[in-house]
């Protein structure tokens, strides 16, 4: 059975993307070998996936002090060292990074030995990694077609999402139900916003995904303001929570909009204000200029403000803008990543 190396972690975007890739590559008769930091989600995620991985210690530089950034390099270098014997041992017939601080070290011990190799830009704005890697790999796979103008041999292909979407069929409710998600570790002033928001009366439903650190407080909270809200720490299973919601209130991370497109779902997005690049401002700025989202800044958020924007809200907007996210889907971005990845000599 060929293998093949998936890498890329850190945050739950670069690895649910990369664990879709390697769902797709299962099914086609390949063995998946998925390469994580030790510092990063997949450290818990991939414990619960049928999947060979490996934990390297490789940690960001991106807007780091100085002294965080000699450390990252010195830990990167280690990656490097361990990636490098890693893939020369498993000898993949194709490698692919998926983003985050692992995909350095890994995909550039995969060029020095020339495997096959590609990378996958999630963002609608690079980062300086991927900038390079570009011009050292053989394909840079993009989500945004606004993207590919920034790298070389790119290719609009979307995003792997972990997400059957044509499973999911939403029931006919007597009010709205509406999601609250801030990335896999939460959001702060999200959450924050939620609870001033549970002090207002309001005719709807809410499943909140609120991080670990935030669940017992804002639980209390609901339960102190008498709302009957759904709180949990993380959701696993994603289908099932797209399919009983009809709006989403959430960052604007790649992974995230990929799913909530193929989902249908009108959302307000809020950008995690900091992003590198201020790269989640520029994903939003696509779903909203496409009229499948609108945008509230960080700065501006309070449960004040998402009461106003929740009462503004009606039926036909809601479906306007859940029918114009669906058109943004690209279902078989697997798919065409793997049509090209077997062009690849």
């Amino acid at each position: 059975m060929d293998k093949v190396i998936l890498t890329g972690g850190g945050t739950g975007g670069h690895l649910f993307a990369a664990l879709a890739f390697a769902e797709y590559l299962k099914e086609k008769g390949f063995k998946p070998v998925i390469i994580g930091s030790q510092y990063g989600i997949e450290k818990e995620v991939l414990k619960k996936y049928p999947f060979e991985y490996y934990l390297l210690s490789s940690k960001g530089i991106a807007g780091k002090s100085i002294k965080e950034k000699l450390k990252g390099a010195i830990f990167t270098s280690k990656a490097f060292f361990s990636s490098y014997r890693l893939i020369k041992r498993i000898d993949p017939i194709f490698c692919v990074g998926f983003g985050g601080y692992v995909s350095l070290p890994v995909m550039l011990s995969a060029v020095i030995l020339r495997k096959k190799t590609a990378i996958l830009e999630q963002n609608s704005i690079p980062g300086k990694t991927n900038k390079i890697l570009s011009r050292l790999v053989d394909i840079a796979f993009v989500n945004f077609p606004t993207t590919a103008q920034y790298l070389k041999n790119a290719i609009t292909v979307g995003n792997p999402t972990r997400i059957k979407f044509k499973n999911i069929k939403r029931k006919t409710k007597d009010r709205i139900t509406i999601g609250v998600i801030g990335g896999s570790r939460g959001a702060r002033s999200i959450n924050n916003a939620m609870v001033e928001l549970s002090k207002y009366e309001l005719n709807i439903d809410v499943i909140h995904q609120t991080g670990k650190d935030d669940f017992e407080r804002v639980k209390k909270a609901y339960r102190e303001n008498k709302k009957s809200w759904q709180v949990f720490r993380f959701i696993d299973d994603m289908e099932s929570f797209y399919a009983s919601i009809d709006f989403i209130i959430c960052r604007a991370g790649a992974s995230t909009l990929s799913e909530i497109a193929c989902a249908g779902l009108a959302s307000l997005l809020i950008p995690y204000p900091y992003a590198i690049y201020n790269h989640q401002f520029y994903n939003a700025k696509y779903f909203k200029d496409n009229d499948a989202a609108e945008i509230m800044l960080d700065e501006d958020l309070s449960g004040k403000k998402l009461y106003s924007f929740i009462l503004s809200l009606s039926a036909k907007k809601v479906k306007e803008m859940s029918e114009n996210a669906k058109r943004l889907c690209k279902e078989d971005s697997c798919e065409k990543m793997f049509r090209v990845l077997e062009t690849l000599k």
